[in-house]
């Protein structure tokens, strides 16, 4: 199938996934037309290498017997795709779903798409085009993107289709920082010191990139600069010092720390608590509340919003916290880990995907074989 075959069949799909019209034998159903004791069929992309659905996600969607896991959700998991065919095979297997060849394939079978990788990142506008073509709710990983231009892609798409979409990291998606998120509003901060998990910064420093946007900048403080100092990126520890503006155009600082052996932590400091209040991110102890704290809230919050089509965070804080993301890398890659302003990042700017401590890990190669 040549390039304009296969242009022209994603959108007679996603024409008619959008229209909820019978495409054989299935039918994709819209969140407006959604009951919420049915089923939601969910297709996966991206099972295996370096991803969050194999032990993680999955799961807690399509449970295993033999590991005697509970179902978490109304959403099963019926289709799934990898770049790696082995991978997918065994995925398939394990979670009793159909693995499809092409990426494209589960349009017009499921009603909402997980992403579950960290190497396709750098061409995530290409894979979810055809799903956010058709207006599908999609679940992709962090981080959402290597470049701004490609994760505005993806939103300007996701709009015009009436598309839903959610860039999530499992330190948003938790007690502790919901209860920051709700308490950070109306008080002047000071400052702040945060804490994350560690072992490279795009796989787990954007957990604490995306802690600190979710607790700090969407409770109306927006990040202006980011400096980034370590001696390795890959390697820990780092710290980080971000800018922020408070609704009174009044400037402050924070610190995240990337430190390994750590979940996450945010103790914030302000004119009536010096002292600060602390926010720390708790695994959970024992079956399920190893599931409960860190895991199950994204699956949760996806499931809400393919229910109901609210999305946890608008287009542009996904936005925000994708240039914050990218600020960082900036600072470090190419400013000796001086301070990037936001606006200061180019929209056609890339960052790397291949990891150091990875070195014979060939799936990125793969990616770019594909697609370029």
């Amino acid at each position: 199938m040549d390039k304009n075959e296969l242009h022209n069949r994603r959108r007679f799909l996603a024409k008619a996934a959008a229209g909820s019209v019978a495409i054989g034998a299935v039918q994709t159903v819209r969140a407006e037309n959604r009951n919420p004791n049915e089923c939601v069929r969910i297709g996966c992309l991206n099972v295996g290498t370096y991803s969050h659905l194999p032990d993680l996600w999955a799961p807690l969607l399509n449970p295993r017997p033999e590991k005697q896991d509970i179902p978490f959700t109304n959403m099963r998991i019926t289709h799934c795709w990898d770049i790696e065919p082995e991978k997918a095979d065994e995925f398939a297997q394990i979670y009793r779903c159909e693995k499809v060849k092409n990426f494209d394939e589960m349009l017009g079978k499921v009603d909402a798409v997980i992403s579950g990788g960290y190497y396709n990142h750098p061409w995530n506008h290409i894979l979810h085009e055809p799903y956010l073509e058709a207006g599908l709710p999609n679940l992709i990983n962090r981080p959402f993107s290597n470049a701004l231009r490609k994760a505005r892609k993806m939103v300007e798409t996701a709009r015009k289709h009436g598309a839903t979409i959610l860039a999530p990291s499992s330190h948003e998606h938790n007690d502790a920082i919901s209860r920051a998120r709700t308490w950070v509003p109306g008080r002047k901060i000071i400052s702040y010191n945060a804490v994350n998990s560690f072992d490279d910064y795009p796989t787990h420093g954007v957990h604490g990139i995306y802690m600190i946007c979710r607790a700090i900048a969407e409770g109306g403080n927006p990040v202006v600069s980011v400096s980034y100092r370590s001696e390795r990126w890959w390697q820990p520890p780092g710290v980080m010092i971000l800018e922020h503006q408070d609704p009174e155009g009044r400037r402050f600082y924070g610190t995240l720390h990337q430190i390994a052996g750590s979940w996450g932590t945010v103790r914030i400091h302000t004119e009536e608590n010096s002292d600060g209040e602390e926010f720390r991110i708790l695994r959970g102890t024992g079956y399920p509340y190893d599931k409960t704290e860190i895991w199950a809230p994204t699956p949760w919050a996806f499931q809400k919003m393919v229910l109901y089509g609210e999305m946890p965070q608008t287009f542009e804080q996904i936005m925000d916290k994708t240039n914050v993301f990218l600020a960082g890398w900036r600072s470090i890659l190419e400013k000796n880990g001086e301070p990037v302003r936001l606006e200061d990042v180019p929209e056609d700017w890339e960052s790397p995907v291949e990891l150091p401590n990875h070195p014979n890990d060939s799936v990125a190669n793969r990616f770019r074989q594909l697609f370029g």
